[in-house]
């Protein structure tokens, strides 16, 4: 693949993403016309590995392929290598733009260098970002959020113009409305900002350059009352993962058995011809999307 985009919905539950009549026609349209899906109902399960169904666990096995150690929303940030540092590593950029301001602990080990734009304020290296939208965003309030929050729509800005001049080889969009209005128990507004996460996927499709590879996913579900997720509510475990690209088989909804989390990077890695990680509880490529050589 010429580039691999990994966009996040914090929180957007499995049940909503494949409903029957889906607020998000651009993600419907890659899930069943242009790419493939996994964790469809009857298609088998795609799960974080938890135990604790919260963010910071999940967007740290997202970005390292393993299960993550991080129990909480409270880690300190990550001591480990991640995919991020490995990209770098190779000689090609990589980004990080998210709504959330805690990612910036999961996405790397060295956060000076790397093109991160987590939250209203700036949180590592971001020559090359826009100065007037990234003044703009720090200007801004975090609701629907809370502390440095950014809203969506601020950081959906900030990402679409960083693939417009950067065109990274791999980057990495966390949005994350939905689960905020979720936790206010706000059904209209959680669905509200799924269609415009939805607006921002088919922005992003004009945009990225051609064969690169955009996943969808989130870093956990929710409970079945809705409002909540974690150790208590062990449904808020089950996700999703959308993707499409050039080099990925249009399939629509595959059966895949039972995946997680972990096994996102291995299939980034495979995609961008990188090492496989050989260590003990690292993710497999979802052969679907990419079969290593």
């Amino acid at each position: 693949a010429a580039a691999v985009v990994v966009v996040t919905l914090d929180g957007t539950r499995w049940q909503d993403v494949f409903a029957a009549d889906p607020p998000m026609p651009t993600l419907r349209r890659w899930m069943t016309t242009d790419g493939v899906a996994v964790g469809a109902p009857g298609h088998g399960q795609l799960w974080a590995s938890g135990p604790n169904y919260v963010s910071l666990p999940g967007y740290t096995e997202i970005f390292t392929g393993r299960p993550s150690a991080c129990p909480s929303n409270d880690c300190a940030p990550i001591a480990e290598r991640t995919l991020v540092d490995e990209v770098l590593d190779s000689g090609e950029n990589a980004a990080v733009v998210t709504s959330w301001e805690r990612i910036a602990h999961a996405a790397t080990d060295d956060p000076a260098r790397v093109l991160l734009s987590c939250g209203r304020h700036e949180t590592g290296q971001t020559q090359g970002l826009d100065a007037k939208l990234l003044a703009a965003d720090r200007d801004a309030g975090p609701w629907p959020g809370s502390d440095d929050y950014r809203p969506d729509a601020l950081t959906a800005e900030v990402a679409l113009r960083l693939v417009e001049q950067k065109q990274p080889r791999f980057m990495f969009v966390g949005l994350g409305d939905t689960d905020e209005h979720a936790h206010h128990g706000d059904r209209a507004a959680y669905l509200a900002a799924m269609r415009s996460a939805d607006r921002f996927l088919a922005d992003l499709e004009e945009r990225v350059v051609p064969g690169t590879v955009v996943f969808v996913t989130a870093d956990h579900g929710r409970s079945a009352t809705f409002r909540d997720h974690g150790a208590a509510w062990p449904e808020s475990g089950r996700v999703w993962l959308v993707a499409r690209g050039d080099s990925v088989p249009a399939r629509g909804m595959i059966d895949t058995g039972v995946l997680h989390l972990a096994d996102i990077a291995p299939t980034v890695r495979c995609l961008l011809g990188m090492p496989r990680d050989e260590s003990e509880g690292a993710g497999e490529p979802i052969s679907a999307i990419c079969t290593p050589d």
